[in-house]
């Protein structure tokens, strides 16, 4: 944060908020706070289910969601005024709690990633900001409302219709997992609290959300969609439609979270009119690793429409597309093999954003046996020593430094802990699904082999409450 920042308008006109409730300077607390983050005052998003949330972070802290002053969960299809939303209790709370330096529990992911030296989402919000937060900070009253009108970027899950199945998905945020995820819980699929965990289908279609896109969208720079799959979503194409035709789409920057399976070529025209286009792409490892994780992928599939993206990234108006990585115990052998097929095969795209899986638990890197881990370890240093020795020259100064830092945090969080107790859950989990999509584990990943040569012991099924926490990076 600039100087500016931390020392500009000690005078506003609004009373600021203090942490002893004393009136002082918003603009130097927020410098000053360890939790502070820009997003609660410019930014809205919009879960998979039409929620309301401080960010897509939240999402792993499944309570945290935006709510009235009775607690009612709040909505993008209800007929709601934008100010009981951006101002709502939780809203003001989540501001308050953060000028006061106190870190709300929404942001628990973020806390985490810091603790392992990773970049976290709040930083990087932060650092993309600037000055530019101080007008949304001298707008912010005593009890942590703010301006709506400061809203600079939306980020909108547009449902939960997705085409693939990925292992550590819920029906949250794929629709084709509920068969899948009732079996590993032991429900059926018409189960109530299953259907409530995937909300209302195509809210995205309700003339309440689409009235709060197009007031939120008036002064946005940016707009994020994701999904589901949000190039399979038609109401994607109806916003973008809407935003070339208000004239406004010059003006903002349009991202994509999309596991890229489809790449229509009807939405081309449509992206030559916004400021940019940038794509981060979902892939969780190359060949027979990925369609394992990622069922029913078709890695051929993929790596065409990867290649075209890096081919035609100027022409359809896309900066620097990444991809995205969910590091977990089916893929951590995989990690180097992904990172030099993109580095090698798509020099137009960015680093890739490895991001670490935390839920559901026993699908992460931390269950491995140490011999597994110290093996894991020597792939991932072998692919540090690589990014030290100057590899790839496209992925320079800070774009290294951001991936090995992401490297080295990974291995530190793999030996962080022994989750040995959730080796047999890893088991039925894989084992469950293997006979219900005709796979086998041993063949797609061989490096885990060791751990399904003796018998899987009956273990207690976890609560589903405490696994629905997945499928949301």
């Amino acid at each position: 944060m600039t100087k500016r920042f931390e020392t500009e308008m000690s005078a506003a006109d609004s009373a600021p908020l203090c942490a002893d409730g004393a009136t002082g300077d918003i603009p130097s607390q927020a410098a000053t706070s360890p939790s502070w983050c820009v997003l609660p005052w410019t930014h809205l998003f919009i879960g998979e289910t039409g929620e309301f949330r401080p960010c897509c972070m939240s999402l792993e802290q499944r309570g945290e969601v935006n709510r009235d002053a009775e607690g009612a969960p709040l909505h993008a299809y209800d007929d709601l005024p934008l100010d009981d939303i951006w101002n709502s209790p939780f809203m003001r709370g989540i501001r308050r709690d953060m000028l006061s330096g106190i870190t709300p529990r929404a942001c628990a992911r973020c806390m985490r990633d810091e603790k392992l030296g990773l970049r976290s989402h709040r930083q990087a919000s932060n650092a993309g900001v600037g000055d530019a937060a101080i007008p949304a900070l001298i707008a912010t009253s005593q009890d942590g409302a703010a301006d709506p009108a400061m809203i600079r970027s939306l980020d909108v899950r547009l449902g939960n219709r997705c085409n693939l199945k990925c292992r550590m998905c819920s029906p949250v945020s794929s629709r084709a997992m509920l068969s899948d995820f009732a079996a590993l819980h032991g429900r059926s699929p018409e189960d109530p609290k299953l259907q409530a965990l995937m909300g209302r289908e195509n809210w995205v279609s309700s003339p309440s959300f689409h009235a709060l896109f197009e007031a939120c969208a008036s002064g946005a720079e940016e707009v994020q969609f994701s999904g589901g799959e949000p190039l399979l979503i038609p109401e994607m194409e109806i916003l973008l439609r809407s935003l070339v035709e208000r004239g406004i789409a010059g003006g903002i920057a349009l991202h994509y979270i999309s596991n890229l399976t489809v790449l229509p070529d009807r939405f081309f025209d449509y992206w030559a009119r916004f400021k940019d286009v940038r794509f981060l792409v979902s892939l969780d490892g190359t060949g027979a690793v990925g369609e394992y994780i990622r069922t029913p992928m078709r890695w051929r599939t993929v790596d065409k429409n990867l290649r075209t993206l890096n081919a035609r990234a100027a022409e359809l108006n896309c900066t620097l597309p990444r991809i995205n990585v969910t590091v977990q115990a089916y893929n951590i052998f995989d990690i180097d093999r992904t990172v030099t097929y993109i580095a090698e095969q798509l020099p137009a795209f960015g680093r890739p954003c490895l991001s670490l899986l935390y839920f559901p638990e026993p699908l992460g890197i931390q269950i491995l046996p140490q011999d597994m881990k110290a093996a894991a370890t020597e792939r991932l240093e072998r692919l540090l020593r690589r990014l030290e020795g100057g590899w790839p020259e496209q992925w320079r100064g800070a774009e290294a430094e951001d991936l090995k830092s992401k490297i080295r945090g990974i291995i530190e969080h793999m030996h962080a802990s022994c989750r040995a107790d959730l080796l047999d859950e890893f088991r039925r989990w894989t084992r469950l699904l293997d006979a219900r999509r005709g796979e086998d584990v041993v063949q797609a990943v061989p490096d885990l082999a060791p751990l399904f040569q003796t018998g899987c012991p009956p273990v207690a099924r976890p609560e589903m409450e405490e696994d629905a926490r997945v499928g949301h990076l």
